[in-house]
Parts: structure tokens; sequence; C-alpha cells
């Protein structure tokens, strides 16, 4: 029940957004869209699936072996097919038993594979949510900015306009224009600059979520969008890590695999039992011959030795993989847990309020020197400034969130849960 629900409330949710022109999505709808719709994701589930079949396939016991030989002509009577009650036939059924338990070490070695393409699944699935936050972020905290730009650039705009007119009739120099056509030009660079980057970010945001319609981020009021850390050290983090990662359990995984490969690989150095029995009608020493046949490979010379000495080098290998990959989940953490907290020093440095208040500057750039109260130098520095640390300050606010969801990706769970 609690599956359908689940299923319903998915398919509601990509109801309503399919009926918009646009998708504007909250990162919990764009998250529930991704596991439900994200090709890469359905074609990883498609592994664990055929995991799951080859585990049903190790339970099936070997099929006996059925055969028969019919006499073709009989020579003393000149009968084709002479298989009668007179005639001549043999039936045998053989069938092959594995004695050293390599049916059971095969379902085992079959569950824990099963278990490695789950890890690997939720491994991908980890690596797109990434993906998917970090351009949804960037893409909301760009599009923030460029939207706050364009509002004064058309501003500007309309002032070049007025002062166009202005040259026309001799009232300003071409100086002054000239200034204010070259800080236009900069600040509309950066704006297509920023926009190009937002097409990109709008693309990758289309392949995660396999829709065809503009996607913009729109957060709900209970996201966080600036990742805050809950009282922890360094050291837990890495200690959660290691048991959280996915990648770790893969490489455990892994290892128990190689363990029992060696296992298998050790039964299968055990010849298998071959029993069946044989009915002859009337070629052997008796009329309606009827006997037990037994057959044991003697191991001689192939008792499997190098398949065995395969899998132990493998189990010695697994450990030293699962060994680099803790290390290597260690430095990553590390890394991102400094590169958390300088962002996040440098946006405290700047403060909250750094953007209300450069909101509140620009509103009476335009007007303040269209009465003469700033010169053309103080306006066209001013104007730049806010508009330079408009982008800057929102690229921070997107490299910051991109740290989080990189300190969230290395610990392995999302630290404000």
């Amino acid at each position: 029940m609690r599956v359908l629900l689940v299923s319903l409330i998915c398919w509601l949710t990509v109801t309503n957004l399919h009926g918009q022109d646009t998708l504007r999505i909250s990162l919990q709808q764009a998250d529930s869209l991704l596991m439900v719709r994200n090709l890469s994701l359905i074609a990883s589930k498609y592994e664990v699936d055929m995991a799951d079949a080859r585990k049903v396939q190790e339970k099936l016991f070997t099929n006996p072996e059925l055969s028969t030989e019919w006499s073709l002509y009989n020579p003393s009577f000149g009968k084709w097919f002479d298989v009668g009650s007179n005639g001549q036939k043999i039936i045998q059924l053989e069938k092959v038993f594995r004695i050293a338990g390599q049916r059971k070490a095969s379902i085992r070695l079959a569950e824990e594979e099963k278990k490695l393409t789950q890890w690997q699944y939720y491994e991908l699935a980890r690596s797109l949510k990434y993906e998917l936050h970090v351009s949804y972020y960037r893409y909301y905290f760009l599009n923030n900015a460029v939207t706050n730009i364009i509002a004064r650039l058309t501003l500007l705009k309309n002032l070049i306009s007025i002062y166009e007119e202005q040259y026309a009739k001799g009232n300003i120099s071409l100086q002054e224009l000239t200034r204010l056509k070259s800080v236009y030009f900069e600040i509309n660079n950066q704006v297509n600059e920023t926009r190009t980057e937002l097409v990109r970010l709008e693309q990758t945001l289309q392949l995660l979520l396999a829709d065809d319609r503009p996607v913009v981020p729109v957060p709900a009021v209970t996201e966080s969008i600036l990742g805050v850390l809950p009282t922890v050290t360094l050291p837990e983090l890495v200690n959660r890590s290691l048991e959280n990662r996915p990648e770790i359990q893969a490489a455990r995984s892994v290892e128990n695999q190689r363990a029992l490969q060696y296992s298998l690989e050790r039964k299968n150095g055990i010849p298998n039992l071959t029993a069946g029995g044989v009915y002859d009608q009337s070629g052997s020493y008796v009329n309606n011959y009827t006997a037990l046949q037994l057959g044991l490979q003697i191991p001689l010379f192939n008792r499997n030795q190098g398949r065995i000495q395969e899998a132990r080098l493998g189990i010695a290998q697994s450990k030293v993989l699962l060994q680099s990959k803790q290390q290597e989940v260690t430095r990553e953490v590390e890394s991102a847990w400094k590169i958390f907290q300088l962002l996040d020093a440098q946006y405290k440095a700047v403060g909250t309020d750094f953007e209300g208040q450069l909101d509140l500057l620009s509103k009476g750039l335009v007007s303040n020197y269209s009465k003469n109260n700033l010169s053309l130098l103080e306006f066209t520095d001013m104007f730049e400034s806010y508009n330079s640390s408009i982008i800057e300050l929102n690229q921070l606010k997107a490299d910051l969130t991109k740290s989080y969801e990189e300190l969230n990706y290395a610990v392995g769970e999302d630290l404000q849960r």
C-alpha cells in the first residue's frame, strides 16, 4: 500500500508539472522527478533486476539427461527399425550431482553480486542527485543576478536614449555619451556570459529530469537555500562517510565476493558425481538388462589449482582496493570540509544584508545622476561596482551551496536532516 501511495504521489506530481509550458519546480519535486524519470537510473535499475534473475538461475538444479539408442537395421531378419518386443533399444538416464556444496556457494555469490549492483545503483542515484542540486541552485542564483541587473540595465538604456537626444542637440559631450554606452556594453557582456551559462545549466536540468520544457528552479519556502552545518567535527564526518558511502559498501561487497569465489573454486576442485540408470532390451548378456550407473572424475591432474590461486589473489586485491577507497573517501571529506569552511567564512564576512544594501544603493543611482547629484565618473563607477558585485555575490552563493552539496556527497548523507 505504501509503494502504491508513493507511486500515486509521484504520478500526480509529474502530471501537475506537465500541465505547464515551463517546468517551475522545487528541489524536492526535482528529486522525485529524477528518481522516477532519469533514464540512467532506469537503466541501472534493470541491472539490479538482472542480478536478481541470476540469483534465481543459480538456485535451479541441474537437469537430468535422457539418451536412447534404437536399432536401425537387423541383418538377421532383414528388418529396419526393429525396436519391437523382439528388437533392440537402449534407454539411459543420467544426472550430475554437485556433492561439494557448489550450488549453495553459487547462490551466496549471486546474492552478493546483487548487493553490489544495488550499491552501484545507490551511488549513481547519489551522483545524479548531487549534479541536480548543484545545477539547480547555480541556475537559481545566476538567474537571480541576471534579473536584478536587467532591471538596472533597462534604466541605463533609457538614460542613454535621452542623452543621445541631448547630444544631437549639443547639450552634452560625446565623451559623456560614450562613457555611458561603454558601461552598458561591458555590463551587457557580463549578462550575456551569465545567460550562456544559464542555457547550459538548463540543458543539464532537462537531461537529468528527462523533460523538454524550460526548467525554472523555484525553491520552496521550507527549503534551505544556503546549507548550514550542524555542530559536528571533521573526524565524526569521516567516520560517518566510511559507514554511509555506497562506494565503501560496494568495495566491501567485492571483498565478500572474492571470499565466496575462493570458497566456490575450492569446491569446484572436488569432482561431481554422475548417477543414472540404463535399460538394454536385448544387447547385454541377458534380455531386458537394467543397471545403475555411477561416475566420478578422478582429480589426478586438474584439481582447479589455477582458479583457486586466482581467487586467493582476488581476495588480497579486494582488501587493498577497499583500503584505497577508504583513503580516497577520507581525503574527499577533508577537502570538502575545508572548502566549505573557506566559502562560508567568506560569505559571512560579506554579510547577509549586503545584497539588500546594494539594491538600496542602486535604486537612486539613475535619478541622482539625472539630477546632477553625481558626476559621470561617480555614476559609472558605482553602476559598474553594483552590477559586478551582484554577479559575484550570487556566484559566491552558488559556490557555497555547491561546496555544501559536495560535503553532503563526500559524507554520504544530508547533514541538515
